[in-house]
């Protein structure tokens, strides 16, 4: 939206004769459906809205009329109702009306914002963003040259600014159209071709599109539009086994097709969008009724971890698996995370295996999580060569770090469950380097030798913050003092050596590779 509002400042500086906005594909009769190039129309409709608002604001309220009227509302002749010139889905619209089309005077009694859907969000970050944009051309210029700039940005869009229309009769030819512009590089969503493809299909539109509103509603409290294919994806893997982004509308077309086929697998995605929801969200409601502990597994796949390639096996289990053998499953989940996070995944291969497993727990052939072990475990590291990766591993994301440090440091309290949801805010837990990456003279060491370790998990400990600063580049036998006074046994062991070189750190790390062996068994 930023690049539009730039683009748009170039070419009525420039003096520009045409501007062109974009591809706007129209279908149905009368008053048409927008299938493509809704953003582009909304967001110019928001940017008039608030040059509106400005001349309000300013006195001038001939010309917030002039522009209310002829571009973004009308009267009903046969009603006297007050009508937008553009409507959104049923999801937006009165969103849209209510903090868009209202012109600042009307908006005061409208409610506050609550609970509102991420669309409602974007709208609202969008309008905003055109409001800053407005104050920006304005700021240089008295009231009298920004109102004459207001109106040529005004008659620069009513005059200037272009669209190609394509205008089409039916839902199966826009579907064909959303194609055809995809591969001239006029862009078009996968979301956009896939909901268009099944609405295509199915004569029953009102209750397709009130399928795919609440998945997209679903899907979109956790995620951005893309998470929203990504979701579809993976119900589909769990259906149909293994299956790349770029080959899901094809393969979605060769096995959806009729009305039926179509309104059940909406209905399908519909009825599982809270399962695929909850593996982003530990309190979700639908760990209820499993053990409390599994809310820690979903924590740290996804927020410790930040796994993702996992998801479509995870989805699979949280559908299909009782809640007995999920728990099970999913301490197993994060231990394999663990374990090629730090030995190494094999790319296409473990991506592949993971499908595979969602395909068969979603058909039913896996059933418990002895299944599942019994089907992966060829391909996961095991404890040997685990152990060996583990000293040698070098970790450049601090979060990792920070969990697998925590979850040692619990399992060498004999924690029965170390498994440890590890606080993300680097502001209260803090990664620190015993031996620097720039080292200050007192370490008396060769800085090739310092940055070589520095990554190393055995050159780590955790500190609280405070502490943390205090430490910083200190030499060792002042970090040591440092680290005697810590709650953290992982930590606090360090202080236990009287020099720290690379022969220590290897050591340490040697030690940490055989508990981390117990801390993430295969099964």
């Amino acid at each position: 939206m930023t690049d539009l509002f730039t683009d748009l400042s170039g070419a009525i500086k420039d003096g520009d004769t045409d501007y062109f906005l974009g591809t706007v594909v129209l279908t149905g009769e009368g008053v048409p459906d927008v299938s493509d190039g809704q953003q582009r129309l909304a967001t110019t409709s928001i940017l008039l809205a608030m040059i509106r608002d400005y001349f309000q604001k300013e006195g001038k309220p001939k010309k917030a009329r002039q522009i209310d009227q002829d571009y973004l509302r009308t009267i009903d002749l046969k009603t006297d109702e007050t009508k937008p010139r553009l409507g959104l889905n049923a999801d937006d619209q009165q969103f849209f009306i209510n903090n868009v089309l209202l012109d600042a005077e009307e908006r005061t009694d409208v409610a506050p914002h609550e609970n509102l859907r991420e669309s409602n969000h974007r709208i609202l970050r969008a309008a905003q963003l055109a409001q800053l944009h407005i104050e920006k051309i304005v700021a240089p210029y008295n009231s009298k040259d920004a109102e004459e700039i207001l109106v040529r940005w005004v008659t620069f869009l009513d005059e200037n600014a272009k669209v190609v229309v394509v205008r089409v009769t039916d839902s199966a030819l826009t579907y064909r159209m959303f194609e055809t512009l995809n591969d001239r590089g006029l862009r078009a969503s996968q979301a956009d071709l896939l909901k268009n493809y099944f609405f295509s299909k199915t004569t029953k539109i009102e209750e397709a599109n009130a399928r795919w509103s609440s998945i997209a509603g679903a899907v979109e409290s956790v995620g951005s539009d893309d998470l929203l294919v990504t979701y579809i994806r993976h119900f589909w893997i769990t259906q149909h086994g293994p299956t790349k982004e770029r080959e899901l509308a094809d393969s979605i077309r060769k096995k959806i097709s009729g009305d039926q086929k179509t309104r059940d697998f909406l209905r399908q995605l519909d009825e599982a969008a809270p399962d695929y929801v909850a593996l982003f969200n530990p309190g979700h409601i639908k760990w209820n009724k499993y053990k409390s502990v599994v809310r820690t597994y979903v924590q740290n796949i996804d927020q410790d971890l930040k796994v993702e390639q996992i998801r479509p096996l995870l989805f699979a289990v949280a559908r299909k698996f009782s809640p007995e053998e999920a728990v099970k499953a999913l301490k197993m989940l994060v231990s394999w995370s663990v374990r090629f996070l730090i030995s190494g995944g094999r790319g296409g291969v473990l991506d592949r295996n993971y499908s595979l497993r969602a395909h068969e727990i979603g058909i039913g052939k896996i059933t418990k999580a002895k299944q599942l072990l019994a089907a992966m475990k060829d391909l996961i590291p095991n404890d040997a060569t685990f152990e060996e990766d583990f000293k040698k591993a070098r970790v450049s994301q601090a979060f990792l770090a920070r969990y697998y440090l925590r979850t040692l440091d619990r399992k060498m309290r004999g924690e029965d469950e170390p498994e440890y949801i590890a606080n993300p805010e680097s502001d209260v837990i803090n990664l620190e380097h015993v031996m620097p990456k720039t080292p200050s003279q007192a370490w008396k060491v060769d800085p090739e030798v310092a940055a070589a370790c520095e990554r190393r998990i055995g050159n780590m400990v955790l500190l609280q913050a405070t502490k943390n600063v205090a430490a910083g580049n200190s030499s060792f036998s002042d970090k040591r003092k440092t680290y005697q006074q810590s709650n953290f046994l992982v930590t606090k062991e360090v202080a236990n050596s009287s020099a720290w070189s690379l022969e220590q750190i290897n050591a340490r790390q040697s030690k940490l590779a055989k508990i981390a062996v117990k801390t993430w068994p295969i099964g």
